[in-house]
């Protein structure tokens, strides 16, 4: 089974989306849709940017500054 977009109804009655792997992690959870619409073109839109999106990370390398034991 390949990962899964899965539209559901929250518990505000508003329309969000997950992204489940394989195995049942859930990878996100989108914001909240007033409509089937909407939320279906955020998943589109989702696939696409996932498919041509960059890695850009982000994180500082932080110098060891722990003394020697």
């Amino acid at each position: 089974m390949a990962s899964q977009f899965k539209l559901y109804v929250d518990a505000d009655a508003h329309l969000r989306f997950q992204l489940v792997t394989e195995n049942g992690d859930v990878l996100l959870t989108s914001k909240a849709f007033e409509d089937e619409d909407a939320a279906i073109a955020a998943i589109w839109s989702v696939r696409e940017a996932a498919a041509k999106g960059r890695i850009v990370d982000l994180t500082v390398s932080m110098p060891d500054d722990r003394p020697a034991e």
